[in-house]
């Protein structure tokens, strides 16, 4: 499938939590036709420790390695273009070594690896290549491996992975799709100083900004990620900061309301719409939150007894 909106999270938090732990490029040319991979990724051999705390992403970054990502399950043709971007950063890597080695002292060479994260598990790639489940507990659920040493190729079905398990989170977060607005619940629910949560609260940030407003392109996945934002991210964090003043709760509040109202492309009054930031009650807008997500029009919120 064509890459969506969704890859550039995918690459901002890879180059945000990798960049402590060695060189990563993002969209890098590969010759000799002009290809470009999502993340191509060299750890610095002296930075264990960072990797570390990256829990999976960490680990599959443990060797030079290109990281293909996507927001769906790949197909046959898409497994085609990663091994080829793959084979061909592989053999230019080798002739970038040999060449050093004529006039240096030899130097250790490791292969690298292809690592393809999808949201989805590309059911019949995994059968028809024969991909072997990683070995357990050293990989969690959703590691599967191809072509031993010979290829060095691995899919991360992310859907597959741990759920509420801040090692999977990075990688969760990078596939995106249907799997995103459950991670977003989860990144907010972190401490403010945990590692995850440092790295992919700007990502996410930025990623809900470069998405703009609501339009007949926005996907489903991408709204379920704004509204996911508004009601477990965005709101807390202006609770957080308006601790002890009501008035700028109650304003953060009554705007989620119209915010994903429009999501839901649900019309609104000027009427309804003033009705709504009108509101003082905090217990009436948390109200009107909760049901909004599920009627089929504004009068079903506003008019509800309740």
């Amino acid at each position: 499938m064509p890459k969506n909106r969704f890859d550039r999270l995918a690459k901002k938090i890879a180059e945000e939590a990798l960049r402590s732990s060695g060189t990563t490029h993002v969209n890098e040319e590969i010759h000799p036709e002009t290809q470009y991979a999502d993340l191509s990724h060299a750890p610095d051999p002296a930075r264990s420790a960072e990797r570390a705390r990256l829990g999976l992403l960490g680990r599959l970054a443990a060797d030079p390695c290109l990281i293909e990502v996507y927001s769906a399950a790949p197909g046959a043709e898409d497994f085609r273009a990663c091994l080829a971007k793959h084979l061909a950063t592989w053999q230019e890597r080798v002739r970038v070594h040999r060449k050093r080695n004529e006039s240096q002292p030899p130097q250790p060479f490791v292969d690298s690896f292809l690592w393809i994260i999808a949201a989805g598990a590309p059911k019949t790639v995994l059968a028809k290549l024969k991909f072997e489940a990683a070995p357990r507990p050293e990989w969690p659920a959703g590691v599967y491996y191809f072509g031993a040493d010979v290829l060095r190729v691995g899919i991360v079905v992310a859907s597959e992975l741990p759920r509420k398990d801040a090692t999977t989170l990075l990688v969760r977060i990078m596939a995106a799709g249907p799997l995103l607005a459950q991670a977003v619940e989860e990144v907010a629910a972190l401490p403010p100083d945990a590692y995850e949560r440092v790295i992919a609260e700007p990502a996410l940030l930025s990623f809900q900004h470069a998405l703009g407003q609501v339009s007949s392109e926005t996907s489903k996945d991408e709204k379920d990620f704004i509204m996911a934002m508004i009601k477990s991210w965005e709101e807390g964090r202006a609770e957080a900061r308006a601790e002890g003043r009501a008035e700028a709760r109650v304003e953060t509040q009554a705007n989620a309301v119209l915010t994903v109202l429009r999501v839901r492309d649900i019309a609104v009054s000027e009427a309804d719409r003033q009705r709504i930031l009108a509101q003082r009650d905090p217990a009436q807008l948390e109200r009107w939150l909760n049901k909004v997500a599920i009627v089929s029009s504004v009068a079903e919120v506003l008019d509800d007894p309740s």
